[in-house]
């Protein structure tokens, strides 16, 4: 059987392992019996439920929620919520485990699940790894026990938005956003029903596109496609505009000039501005592979060390903690600002840069020429396995290649998706139409081995 836990959580295609009926009930089992064998106190365990936009989120939702209460687990379902926002109502309505329904970026026919522990953190690979020893092995010994104790229930946890949306006004303490033009992606996903609320309360103007939940459109615009959003930025002459994926946990930004601002740029931004108000913990950010050489540049010149980690928020936030530092991301638009919460949240990443903006009296496009970037090109590849790209030896010979040409100018990283079948094929450098050559014939040199 395939291995349950992939990058991000459990991901897949409902009615299909690992997110088909029975599965799903063996998964809720296993996620009680962890549950019970791991709590500090004897106090009833409570789970968190929350969903982004896709149709089918409500029945995943119902099975698990059934499984949890017939084992005796208080289950409080918060509705459509962000991943974020799930990480924060976790600690503050003090349950033991948050379940998040969403596929993140991934298409509408997809789904999955992530798990969050009572800090509000994604659960570690070692919790995962216990959680599915469990659910091989069926060790569901105590299950039946604790649910002759006590009947669970399940319940609607009210103004749960509410409290998240305070929660994210509060980052942002004296902050009036009066005369400012806000433009709005949600993708139709997990954020659509409040985003809007947050700008509004803090008296911008908003522009919204892909504004209402709509699970057959979940990714159509937004992080995914953020030139959608670069046309009404400009249209309406805003000052800033954010993409927010279908779960909300990453936001690219859109310059008044209408130039696309990744990650990298947020954290140029980000860790020049906290290490001049002397609040970037240690100097030093969390960044990770895919991070361009001109951010690297950048934070070098400034005297801000970088730490590398793996693709993946988990990585990033597990090297924020080890080092106990407060500014780490992706240029995917992940960014977390460990001092306020511990998963990446594009809406929170919005406020920082607002803040900025207000506070140095400074437009997002003068903010982000701190960096310059080198080209970078991703091609993905549509692959029928993920084989170790060193064992397939023409693969690995064009990489010893025009690894050997680019020698300092320039990198390339070849990858597999966590969480999709594709192969990833990044290469950065000096000379755009050089870098476009290496990456075309590596992707097909892939294509031609294992591509479907």
């Amino acid at each position: 059987m395939d291995k349950l836990f992939g990058t991000d959580g459990i991901r897949g295609t409902p009615g299909k392992y690992p997110l088909n009926h029975r599965t799903l009930i063996e998964i809720a089992k296993a996620l009680t019996q962890y549950i019970l064998k791991n709590r500090a106190n004897k106090t009833i365990p409570r789970i968190i439920l929350g969903r982004d936009t896709r149709l089918s989120g409500t029945q995943i939702e119902s099975k698990l929620a059934q499984v949890f209460s017939a084992y005796g687990i208080e289950v409080s379902l918060i509705g459509i919520i962000t991943t974020p926002g799930l990480s924060y109502l976790v600690k503050e309505l003090k349950a033991d485990i948050g379940i998040m329904i969403s596929a993140s970026h991934n298409k509408a026919e997809d789904n999955g699940i992530k798990f969050f522990n009572a800090q509000g953190q994604k659960l570690s690979a070692k919790e995962e790894e216990k959680i599915e020893e469990i659910f091989r092995d069926k060790e569901y010994k105590d299950l039946r026990n604790f649910a002759r104790m006590r009947k669970g229930k399940i319940n609607l946890a009210h103004n749960s938005r509410t409290k998240y949306i305070k929660f994210l006004i509060s980052t942002v303490k004296g902050l009036n956003l009066k005369g400012v033009r806000v433009a709005l992606d949600c993708a139709s996903g997990a954020a659509s029903p409040f985003a809007k609320n947050i700008f509004t309360r803090l008296k911008a103007k908003v522009y919204c596109i892909h504004d209402k939940p709509h699970g057959k459109s979940i990714n159509v615009g937004g992080a995914m496609a953020p030139q959608l959003l670069k046309e009404l930025v400009l249209k309406k002459r805003a000052n800033l505009g954010i993409a927010l994926d279908g779960d909300g946990d990453r936001g690219i930004l859109i310059d008044e000039k209408g130039n696309i601002l990744d990650g990298d740029y947020v954290l140029a931004i980000m860790a020049n501005y906290l290490l001049k108000k002397q609040k970037l913990t240690k100097n030093t950010i969390v960044t990770t592979v895919m991070s361009n050489y001109g951010l690297r540049s950048f934070l070098e010149n400034i005297g801000v060390k970088s730490i590398i980690t793996k693709v993946g928020d988990k990585h990033v936030l597990e090297a924020l903690l080890e080092h106990n530092l407060n500014l780490g991301g992706e240029q995917s638009g992940h960014i977390i600002f460990l001092d306020h919460s511990p998963t990446p949240d594009g809406l929170l990443t919005a406020l920082q840069m607002l803040k900025v903006m207000q506070e140095t009296q400074t437009c997002a496009s003068e903010l982000a020429r701190c960096i310059t970037k080198f080209p970078q090109i991703l091609v993905n590849v549509k692959v029928k396995g993920k084989k170790p790209f060193e064992d397939i030896s023409s693969v690995s010979e064009k990489l010893q290649f025009f690894n050997a040409q680019l020698k300092d100018e320039g990198r390339i990283l070849l990858r597999y998706s966590g969480t999709e079948s594709l192969a990833r094929v990044m290469v950065e450098g000096r000379d755009k139409g050089a870098i476009e050559n290496i990456a075309n014939s590596l992707a097909e040199q892939i294509r031609q081995e294992i591509g479907l």
